[in-house]
């Protein structure tokens, strides 16, 4: 897939988890970032890991860093570095603050894995020609260390090798860090064989097609609705000193309508041309 449509969609979920602070839009955002992800081609699961454990560790923790609120819910011992207050109002807004940080992984890593690599890295070459290189590695590092890693287990496992021990776990680490050497050096021959930092040929640049232009048009809707409700204010909320009603029907419908393009752009991305 071309970088555009993914662009588009991932943005507008991001951009709604950030910038709009009624929950119902961070909570769409999270919806519609997990089911991108769905949609995309595996490596997916520690992008997933890492939004969800992220997520949850920030709601977790704001009760305990956060000084505000009237609700009381639970009252433990006075402790100086911690409020051990937890109040209605900080579970909310804790709760906000982890989906954000969800939907935000969740989207990125969508758009990871749903643009094609190798026209992602044409996009940042035309900005910004020596952070390609950069970019492009750095987004492809760890799927690739993934692989390999699946890679030398299955060929541990197959000579009996038990996994579960630290020590035979450590052991692995060798060899990874002599393929990912190996690739290093592809890499930079490849590079060199292409006449990188000289005077470089460029592949033609291939059209939309027609369902790549559906999902333009999904991910232009998303992000229209995103800067409309930034716009008219609709997604204003307050979570302190009391929370705020979430349920306004200007939020309700605008966050319906984020979720339900993010799905549709996933089962789009997932039916096969």
């Amino acid at each position: 897939m071309k970088p555009l449509p993914a662009a588009l969609m991932a943005g507008a979920a991001g951009a709604a988890a950030i910038a709009l602070s009624n929950p119902l839009f961070p909570a769409a955002a999270a919806l519609a970032g997990g089911l991108l992800l769905a949609a995309a081609g595996p490596p997916r699961r520690m992008y997933a890991t890492f939004a969800i454990a992220t997520g949850i560790t920030v709601f977790l923790l704001e009760p305990f860093v956060a000084v505000q609120g009237l609700t009381t819910l639970w009252r433990g011992p006075d402790i100086p570095v911690l409020d051990t207050q937890v109040t209605t109002e900080e579970l909310a807004y804790g709760a906000a603050a982890g989906l954000r940080i969800a939907a935000t992984s969740l989207a990125a890593g969508a758009f990871v894995r749903l643009a094609d690599s190798d026209l992602r890295l044409r996009a940042v070459a035309r900005v910004a020609p020596r952070s390609a290189m950069i970019a492009s590695l750095t987004t492809q590092m760890l799927p690739a260390i993934e692989r390999d890693a699946a890679g030398v287990l299955v060929a541990a496992r197959t000579r009996a090798a038990r996994i579960s021990r630290p020590a035979t776990a450590a052991r692995l680490t060798g060899p990874l860090v002599g393929m990912s050497l190996e690739r290093a050096l592809g890499v930079a021959e490849a590079m060199e064989a292409r006449a990188y930092a000289g005077s470089r040929t460029a592949a033609p640049v291939r059209a939309l097609t027609r369902r790549e232009l559906g999902l333009t048009l999904l991910g232009a809707g998303a992000t229209g609705i995103v800067v409309a409700v930034v716009v008219t204010g609709a997604a204003d909320f307050r979570y302190f000193d009391v929370l705020d009603n979430p349920w306004k029907p200007a939020a309700i419908a605008g966050a319906s309508a984020l979720a339900v393009l993010g799905a549709a752009f996933a089962w789009v991305a997932r039916c096969r041309p």
